[in-house]
C-alpha cells in the first residue's frame, strides 16, 4: 500500500489526466456542469462496504476521470461565472500534493518545520501589501474560521475583562457593528462566541453597497444609549452579494476615535492590493487591527487557505489563551512564537503556506496583480453590455469582479419577473451552458455573475446574454 513504484506510475498517469482535463476546460470544450439531481447522482456511489479491494490503480484512474472529473463543476471553464471560487493555478495545486504527502501537522514547530517557516514568510508578504511592516497571524481553513479568530481576538482585547476565562457574563452585553451586506460568517461567529446573533448590529449601506459612516455612528450611539458595549466594527472589502467595498478609511478613523477594534473582512477583495490600478479602492485597510484575506479566491489558490493577519503581533495570541503542556515545552518566547497552535482553532493543520509562497515566487506581485486586473476589466465590460441594451437592468457598476443584473420581459408583472430570474438561472445551470448564481437585494431577485477566470472572453459574455434571451 506504500509502494513508491505504484505511486510513481499512477501519479504520472494522474497528472496527464488532470492536464488534459485542464486543457479541455480552459478551452471551454465541454459543458460547465453535467447536471444531475443529487438523489439520482448518488445512486452511482451507493454500494456495500468493501471488505476486500474492489479497484485496481488503473480502475481508480478511470473512475476519477469518468465519475469525479466529468461530474464536477468545471472551475477552469470560461463560462463558470458562479461563485467566488478560484480556478486554481496548476502549480499551486501541485504544491497541495506536496502538502498532502508530507502531512505536516503544524501543531508545534517540530511537527511541521518547513511548513511553519513558509507560512510565516507568506503572511509577512501579505502584511506588507496591506501596509504593515511587522504583521503576524495564521493561515486557516477558510474565511469563516479566519473571521471567528479575528473576532475572538477583538473581544479579548477590547471587552475590558478576561472573556476567555470569565465568559461573556463578566461585563456589559457586547455588540458587533457591521454592514447589512456582511458575510453570514460574522453572525455565525457571534453565535459561536456566545454573544448571540442579536449582538450583530447591522448598519445600513448606500446605493452602491458600502456601509454608510453616518449610519455607523448612529448605530454606535444607539448601543451606548441602550447600555450595551460595542467593541468592534467589521468592514467588508468586496462583499459577497455585490463585491462592494466599504469606505475603509472613514470607518478606520471612527474606530480609532472611539477605541473600537477595526476588522476588515477582505476575504474576496483584499487581493486588489496586488494591483496598482485597484489598490487605491482599499485605502484605509492599513488602519485595521485585523484583516482576513482568502487565498482561494482572487489569489488563485486551491481551497481552502485564508489568512487572518494582525497589525500588532501580540494580538495574534489574544484569540486562544490556552495552554497544552504536552505540546508546549516551555522553550524561550522567541522559539515558542513558532508554535502555531497558540493562534488557531486548529491543532492538526495542513501545510498551507507552500502554495502561496510558490505563487508569489513564481509569478511575483506583478503577474498575480495582472490576473486581478483582467477579471475586473471583464466585469466592467459585462456591465457596459448590460447597460447598453433595454432588456437588461444593471444593479450597479461593479467595484470588483461581481456583476448583478436582471432580465426583463415586456409586460411581465413584478411577481412573475421575480420568478423569471429564478427560472432563467435554473435552466442555464441545468443545461450546463453557464454557471451563475442569484441574490436577493432590495427585495428583488438579481442574477449574479462572478468573473473569476482570466480566460472568460467577450464572446463568452455575448453568449451569456444570448442564452438568457433564449431561455
Amino acid at each position: 500500500m506504500f509502494d513508491s513504484a505504484d505511486f510513481r506510475t499512477t501519479g504520472h498517469a494522474l497528472i496527464e489526466l488532470l492536464a488534459q482535463y485542464l486543457d479541455n476546460n480552459l478551452q471551454g470544450a465541454s459543458n460547465v456542469l453535467d447536471w444531475q439531481a443529487p438523489h439520482e447522482a448518488m445512486q452511482h456511489w451507493r454500494g456495500p462496504l468493501p471488505n476486500q479491494a474492489t479497484l485496481t490503480s488503473q480502475a481508480l484512474l478511470s473512475s476519477v476521470r469518468d465519475n469525479v472529473l466529468m461530474a464536477s463543476l468545471h472551475i477552469h471553464h470560461p463560462r463558470n461565472l458562479g461563485h467566488q471560487v478560484a480556478p486554481p493555478l496548476p502549480m499551486a495545486a501541485l504544491c497541495d500534493l506536496v502538502a498532502a504527502l508530507t502531512n505536516q501537522a503544524m501543531a508545534v514547530y517540530e511537527t511541521g518545520p518547513s511548513a511553519t517557516l513558509l507560512e510565516r514568510q507568506a503572511l509577512q508578504w501579505m502584511g506588507e501589501l496591506i501596509g504593515w511592516q511587522h504583521a503576524e497571524g495564521v493561515l486557516t481553513s477558510g474565511g469563516a474560521q479566519a473571521n471567528l479568530t479575528a473576532l475572538l481576538a477583538a473581544r479579548q482585547a477590547k471587552a475590558g475583562w478576561n472573556v476567555w476565562q470569565q465568559g461573556v457574563g463578566g461585563g456589559p452585553s457586547l455588540r458587533l457593528l457591521t454592514s447589512e451586506h456582511a458575510h453570514y460568517s460574522v453572525s455565525r461567529a457571534a453565535g459561536i462566541m456566545g454573544l448571540g446573533t442579536d449582538a450583530v448590529v447591522q448598519v445600513a449601506a448606500d446605493d452602491y453597497g458600502g456601509m454608510q459612516p453616518a449610519a455607523l455612528k448612529a448605530a454606535w450611539q444607539q448601543c451606548i444609549a441602550e447600555g450595551t458595549q460595542p467593541f468592534a466594527v467589521i468592514a467588508t472589502a468586496g462583499c459577497t452579494p455585490t463585491g462592494s467595498v466599504d469606505p475603509l478609511h472613514e470607518i478606520g478613523v471612527f474606530c480609532g476615535e472611539q477605541n473600537l477594534w477595526f476588522h476588515v473582512d477582505g476575504a474576496h477583495g483584499a487581493s486588489a492590493l496586488l494591483s496598482p490600478m485597484h489598490a487605491p479602492a482599499l485605502r484605509g485597510i492599513e488602519l485595521a487591527d485585523s484583516v482576513v484575506w482568502d487565498g482561494h479566491k482572487l489569489l488563485y489558490m486551491p481551497a481552502a487557505v485564508s489568512a487572518v493577519l494582525f497589525r500588532e503581533p501580540s494580538h495574534s495570541y489574544a484569540a486562544f489563551a490556552q495552554e497544552a503542556s504536552y505540546l508546549f515545552q516551555g522553550d524561550s518566547e522567541a522559539e515558542e512564537s513558532y508554535n502555531t497552535s497558540y493562534r488557531t482553532l486548529e491543532c492538526t493543520k495542513r501545510m498551507m503556506g507552500l502554495k502561496l509562497w510558490a505563487a508569489f515566487s513564481l509569478y511575483g506581485v506583478e503577474k498575480l496583480g495582472g490576473l486581478i486586473e483582467q477579471v475586473f476589466a471583464t466585469a466592467r465590460l459585462l456591465a457596459q453590455k448590460l447597460a447598453a441594451v433595454p432588456d437588461f437592468e444593471l444593479l450597479m457598476q461593479p467595484q470588483t469582479n461581481i456583476v448583478c443584473f436582471r432580465h426583463h420581459l415586456q409586460g411581465l408583472p413584478a411577481e412573475a419577473l421575480e420568478m423569471h430570474q429564478v427560472q432563467v438561472r435554473k435552466t442555464l445551470v441545468e443545461s450546463g451552458a453557464f454557471h451563475l448564481t442569484q441574490v436577493r437585494l432590495n427585495n428583488q431577485v438579481w442574477l449574479r455573475t462572478t468573473i473569476m477566470n482570466p480566460f472568460t472572453s467577450e464572446n463568452d459574455l455575448d453568449a451569456l446574454l444570448d442564452a438568457i434571451r433564449t431561455v
